[in-house]
């Protein structure tokens, strides 16, 4: 059977992902757990690599069950790309300096804004943008510092 472009490219990504993702599990088993209070430094990699691999078993099950549209050329949209690279590198330079919340809210709504259609960007969705954009990095940091009691960036400004 002769499978079209962008089934075999997503194939190969998930795949590519999922062999990613167990080399890396299998490398933050070998990390030193550092201490004897709280998680440990091999925590989060274990965590993070575990729930990469679940996220790419998911998705390849996803691409199989995909039916295949048979085409030939694959639609790239390299402005995209290159803007989510972009926003991502001033999201690490921004990290030092806002810390991680207010960093996040920033990247967020960017990266929504980027990738959402125009026809889509209407004042009830960008007011739920900025609504996602406030409650996950506050959410995702108190889950880290007081669930696995790790600190994040608070950073220059902030901290």
């Amino acid at each position: 059977m002769d499978m079209g472009i962008k089934k075999r490219t997503e194939l190969i990504f998930d795949v590519v992902c999922l062999l990613a993702g167990v080399v890396l599990f299998v490398n933050a088993l070998s990390i030193d757990t550092g201490t004897t209070m709280g998680q440990g430094a091999d925590f989060m990699p274990k965590l993070c690599t575990l729930l990469w691999i679940v996220v790419s078993v998911g998705q390849l099950l996803h691409t199989l069950k995909t039916e295949d549209d048979h085409e030939k050329k694959l639609d790239i949209n390299l402005r995209s790309f290159f803007s989510t690279i972009v926003l991502l590198l001033a999201y690490i330079l921004l990290l030092p300096i806002l810390g991680f919340i207010a960093s996040s809210m920033v990247y967020l709504i960017a990266q929504m804004l980027l990738f959402v259609p125009t026809v889509y960007r209407t004042r009830k969705n960008i007011i739920l943008f900025i609504v996602l954009a406030l409650i996950v990095p506050i959410a995702t940091y108190f889950l880290f510092v007081n669930a696995f009691g790790l600190l994040l960036p608070s950073g220059i400004i902030f901290g």
